[in-house]
């Protein structure tokens, strides 16, 4: 009988590893899985052994099912990490509340017109500039806004070219027609008028709007008369330009005309003390704007020149 006991038991050894090992080795992609998801689950077979079943599968019956995790207690927390990249820049965010209102101006009060010259303006041509008052002396006052560039040289003086606008006729009794413009040479010698132009400007805009060119000579004392319809003024003007687009005269009506642009160059059509309007051709009386006396040329427009009711095309200019 004791015999027969061990024969037995040593069977029943053999068979439980043949069963560990296959359950085993069944059960490798069970475990992996398993412990992929934190947990193992094993069959307990009613011989104490533990099986883990084959993906899919469960245990039988008989088996008791038994779970355990495959992660221990939670350890605490470790040392932060390095910070990380910063982000994209979101989008930008609603505008805050309006701010409290600042104090009360000083209301604008005026102490004189001299006050304003240099606080800020825009150019006809729409760029930055600073206010310039100018009384004259008369006492009439200019105000002008300049960009700040040097203001363009006014005509050159008379002692330095013999060649003037000696005479004017703009505006005429009814319809405008007949009008003329005279050249006076005041010098000893005959003048070259080739290149030479006149050049009509309006002062709205500071552009020429008629041209006429010169051609030929004028001897000394002589007069030359160009016919021309000139426009009506408050401002308009015209200058002589030389072949070499220098400025040598210039007149400037019914207003200054102080940067007036031609052929891409800027003139100041004023020579020294602006033409008061009030000295202007007539549609009510025939007359003519003229320098007196004949060919004066003292560097000062509100001098040199006036209105005169007796028109002398070609010949010396009269008082009247």
């Amino acid at each position: 009988m004791r015999s027969a006991f061990r024969r037995a038991s040593a069977r029943a050894v053999v068979l439980g590893l043949v069963a560990l090992t296959l359950a085993v080795g069944g059960a490798t992609a069970g475990v992996t899985a398993a412990l992929a998801n934190g947990a193992i689950t094993a069959c307990r077979h009613k011989s104490g052994y533990l099986l883990v079943p084959s993906p899919g599968k469960t245990c039988k019956k008989a088996e008791q099912t038994m779970t355990w995790s495959v992660k221990g207690p939670a350890g605490p927390p470790g040392p932060p990490g390095a910070a990380g990249p910063a982000g994209a820049q979101g989008a930008i965010g609603p505008p805050g509340p309006v701010g409290p209102a600042g104090p009360p101006g000083s209301g604008g009060a005026l102490a004189s017109i001299e006050s304003l010259n240099g606080i800020a303006c825009k150019t006809h041509a729409g760029t930055p500039g600073k206010v310039l008052v100018e009384t004259e002396v008369d006492g009439a006052i200019v105000l002008s806004c300049e960009d700040g560039a040097p203001p363009p040289p006014p005509p050159p003086p008379g002692g330095e070219h013999t060649l003037v606008i000696n005479e004017i006729d703009y505006d005429q009794v009814g319809a405008d027609a007949d009008g003329f413009v005279e050249l006076h040479n005041g010098g000893d010698t005959t003048a070259d008028l080739a290149g030479h132009a006149l050049v009509f400007v309006d002062g709205a805009d500071g552009q020429p709007y008629l041209q006429k060119p010169l051609t030929g000579t004028l001897a000394p004392g002589a007069f030359l008369v160009v016919p021309a319809d000139a426009q009506n003024g408050a401002p308009d003007g015209i200058a002589l330009l030389d072949g070499d687009k220098q400025l040598l005269d210039a007149l400037s009506y019914e207003g200054s005309i102080r940067a007036a642009t031609i052929d891409g160059q800027t003139y100041d059509l004023v020579e020294g003390t602006s033409l008061h309007e009030a000295v202007a051709d007539s549609n009510t009386a025939a007359g003519s704007l003229s320098r007196i006396p004949n060919g004066s040329d003292t560097d000062d427009a509100a001098t040199d020149w006036k209105f005169t009711t007796t028109p002398t095309r070609g010949e010396k200019n009269v008082a009247g």
